[in-house]
């Protein structure tokens, strides 16, 4: 009887060490950088294809899409995967995160024959992709031209491509932290709550809105030159100073989440959902009975946000953002941030 006992117990603990032998193999090895960047290039060359069936989706995937009106979820296929009818121009930007086997990206491509703004970011679990999320920006945004007209969009800035310096690179938890600080800065209206670099330089959707060229004599800009919160009427051209003198007291909430810290290349990628409630916040030294309404009105504002990080400065900033109906939801709350933070 205790011989049989015993011949179980050693049957059961070969079983239980196969198991676990087999569950091991079975187990896909973490995506390194730059299988992460080549999905995600693959992904969006697959996209003008209508083909998502060679890419490593998971039987579950949470995606989302935004449309001129929501933000959706979607089944892999649907949307963009419909919709687009070219692939990415020579504008793109690609991050990769090892360690949240997570990747970024931002291009220039068609939708329909029209020239859109895609930025899109991937989440992989043991090597199957179980989050995608698209932020579509069309036309009819801060310029009149299409976007694959822009010389601001027609190349990346080098800068988003460029290796840190080995030494000088920074670790991941502290870009995201200072990816974090510029929606802080934003929301506070003191500027020196980031890190920014005196040559830091901010375009949305294409349009220099801080740094840059000087903006022309009387006004004019060339496409894709300043806007004017980028230097008319006195106010602050450098990312610092523009935030400081309260150029944006209009956005009442900013929550967002950063997705991507890409260590090689110091690039910190996050998406935010921006809300404005038609008011803004006015300086300590507001007179009496100013009024606190904008010009605005009531909206939301999805976006996207890459920050190239140097020797712990902000230098370049590239931001698209799609304008949609008031309190729109991300559909990804449980992961955002709230700036201003709560008191």
């Amino acid at each position: 009887m205790k011989i049989q006992r015993l011949i179980t117990a050693c049957a059961l603990a070969v079983s239980l060490a196969m198991f676990g032998m087999m569950g091991s193999a079975t187990a896909a090895p973490k995506c390194d950088r730059q299988c992460l960047i080549d999905l995600m290039q693959k992904y969006v060359g697959a996209l003008a294809n209508h083909d998502p069936k060679g890419l490593p989706f998971a039987e579950k995937v949470r995606f989302t899409e935004n449309s001129e009106k929501t933000v959706e979820f979607l089944e892999v296929g649907k949307g963009l995967w419909e919709n687009a009818t070219g692939g990415p121009t020579e504008f793109q930007i690609y991050a990769a995160d090892p360690e949240a086997q997570a990747a970024a990206c931002l291009v220039v491509m068609k939708e329909k024959e029209k020239d859109i703004i895609l930025g899109a970011r991937l989440k992989l679990n043991n090597g199957k992709i179980t989050e995608a999320e698209h932020l579509v920006v069309r036309g009819g945004a801060m310029s009149k031209m299409p976007y694959g007209s822009m010389p601001t969009l027609q190349k990346a800035r080098p800068g988003f491509s460029e290796d840190v310096p080995k030494a000088e690179q920074m670790k991941r938890e502290d870009l995201i932290r200072i990816g974090l600080s510029y929606y802080d800065a934003l929301t506070s209206e003191d500027g020196t709550r980031a890190p920014f670099a005196p040559e830091c330089e901010r375009r949305e959707n294409g349009m220099t809105t801080a740094g840059g060229a000087p903006p022309a004599a009387g006004g004019k800009t060339p496409p894709g030159g300043a806007m004017p919160t980028g230097g008319f009427g006195g106010v602050p051209r450098d990312c610092e100073g523009q935030l400081s003198a309260g150029v944006f007291s209009y956005i009442t909430e900013i929550k967002p989440r950063m997705v991507v810290a890409d260590v090689q290349k110091g690039l910190s990628v996050g998406f935010s959902m921006f809300r404005h409630d038609g008011t803004k916040r006015l300086p300590k030294d507001a007179a009496p009975g100013t009024s606190n309404k904008t010009q605005y009105g009531q909206f939301n504002m999805a976006a996207m946000h890459i920050y190239k990080i140097r020797k712990g400065k902000l230098y370049e900033i590239e931001a698209p953002g799609a304008v949609l109906p008031y309190d729109i939801k991300s559909g990804w709350q449980a992961e955002e941030k709230v700036y201003p933070k709560p008191k």
